[in-house]
């Protein structure tokens, strides 16, 4: 059977269990076929499956690729899982799928891949909808075609290129790569995902996401952090100069606690300091989250005051926002509704299994906006919103999100609309929109450029990877 008539037959397996939906979810189907999947740090593989003795079957992937990678390689492993791994009992098999392999059995994997993630005659369809006066598909339409299947850009624009030849002018390797550069596919992407507006296309591509998480012990990590604290200070009104921050944040990481930074009294730089120290709490901690930590997560934020009146404290008095549309709630009420809360909160932590990634953003944007309605504090509720909203999402292994000045009107409005409306779908839109722009982020720090220089001469990119 070829490839594409195998990941055919797949298909319709999946759509007599209910509707077909784009992109479809690798993880998913390796997980319904009782596959266990890990994210491993490899070196020379793109991931690994593996069958013990006990008939348990075990998929590693690389957790530096690129989240269209590892869903191509998730995709890659179902096909070694249904036509090439030994399942006997009793015997051990695996499958090592090394990096730019040309073998036999790894081609065969890479089409299968492609075509069940990217099936043709789903691509038919879609790509008559974009199609423009003169018959072709333009490369801006690519770019929302590639988030409709949830794979990468250049191995979208090879199929449609050299598969289905809709794409004008000289397609040769070399020039399409370079057209492909002029374009610059990162900006464009996160340009089409902070302009979306269909609910259900976000949700799915969420949804079928392995997620690289922020590690701050590394360059990625440090990079996510610079701009969180830059944006999310700018956000409040603290402003700091970008050269300024990144040079304090590199002689922390250099002189630790004898850093003569702790020592300054300059607004910015004591803001920025504790927010240094709220952030790294909620991406490093392995404590159980409770909203009743929120006195501790606020300590941290002002922990770098020279004097501090109500640090860790509730406010004592009435808050009034002159912007808000609900105001927060008497300040005599602050301790009821946050254990209110909190109780719901720990009902939901304990049932977080049970949620997939959609579902479970739609509670975070409840829990944190109905704290933000709270406004425990005299001052720093939004930036303690935000962290509990990203220590929620880091529960879920979800990475965190910051807010910058192009997404701050549409953050207020979708608040807002919450206000007015009880409509909660912006947020939870909003919320999902960032976490594929962090995701976008993070992979171009570690790609430095997300086109890959060889792609267009692998087997595997041109039919899906």
């Amino acid at each position: 059977m070829k490839p594409e008539e195998l990941a055919n037959y797949e298909l319709e397996k999946l759509k007599k269990k209910g509707k077909l939906t784009f992109p479809i979810d690798p993880f998913k189907i390796l997980n319904d076929a009782g596959v266990f999947i890990v994210l491993k740090d490899f070196e020379n593989l793109d991931g690994i499956i593996i069958n013990d003795k006990d008939n348990c079957t075990i998929v590693g992937i690389n957790s530096n690729n690129g989240w269209q990678r590892q869903r191509f390689t998730a995709a890659h492993e179902y096909c070694h899982f249904i036509k090439d791994l030994n399942k006997q009992e009793g015997k051990d098999d695996y499958i090592e799928c090394l990096k730019k392999s040309n073998t036999k059995i790894e081609n065969y994997a890479n089409k299968f891949a492609g075509y069940l993630l990217m099936p043709t005659e789903e691509l038919k369809v879609v790509c008559e909808q974009y199609k423009n006066k003169e018959g072709y598909i333009d490369f801006e339409s690519i770019t929302i075609i590639a988030e409709y299947f949830g794979v990468s850009f250049n191995s979208c624009l090879n199929r449609i290129a050299y598969d289905l030849k809709l794409i004008d002018g000289d397609i040769s390797p070399y020039s399409l790569k370079k057209r492909m550069r002029e374009y610059g596919v990162t900006d464009k992407r996160k340009k089409l995902i902070e302009n979306t507006i269909d609910s259900t296309l976000l949700s799915n591509v969420v949804s079928s996401m392995s997620f690289l998480m922020a590690d701050i012990n590394k360059y990625t990590g440090q990079k996510f952090l610079q701009n969180y604290i830059y944006n999310d200070n700018k956000l409040e009104g603290v402003i700091i100069d970008r050269k300024e921050l990144n040079y304090i944040l590199a002689d922390l990481n250099y002189n630790g606690i004898n850093s003569n930074f702790f020592n300054n009294e300059r607004e910015e730089v004591v803001m920025t300091l504790g927010n240094l120290e709220l952030q790294k709490y909620v991406i490093n901690t392995k404590d159980d989250i409770s909203l009743k930590k929120c006195k501790h997560l606020h300590a941290l934020l002002f922990k770098y005051v020279p004097y501090p009146d109500d640090n860790g404290k509730y406010r004592d008095g009435t808050a009034l926002l002159k912007s808000g549309t609900v105001q927060p709630v008497a300040y005599y009420e602050i301790n009821d509704k946050i254990s209110e809360l909190d109780e719901e909160l720990q009902f939901f932590i304990k049932n977080i299994d049970n949620y997939e990634i959609g579902k479970y953003i739609e509670q975070v944007a409840y829990f944190t906006y109905k704290f933000i309605v709270i406004h425990p504090f005299r001052d720093g509720n939004g930036r303690i919103s935000r962290a509990i909203l990203n220590w929620l999402l880091s529960k879920k292994k979800i990475p965190p999100i910051y807010i910058d000045q192009k997404c701050r009107k549409e953050y207020l409005a979708a608040l807002s609309r919450i206000d007015l409306e009880n409509d909660p779908v912006p947020f939870i839109m909003f919320i999902e929109k960032r976490i594929i722009c962090t995701m976008i982020e993070l992979h171009k720090y570690l790609f430095v450029d997300e086109i890959d220089e060889e792609a267009f001469n692998e087997e595997e990119d041109i039919n899906g990877g």
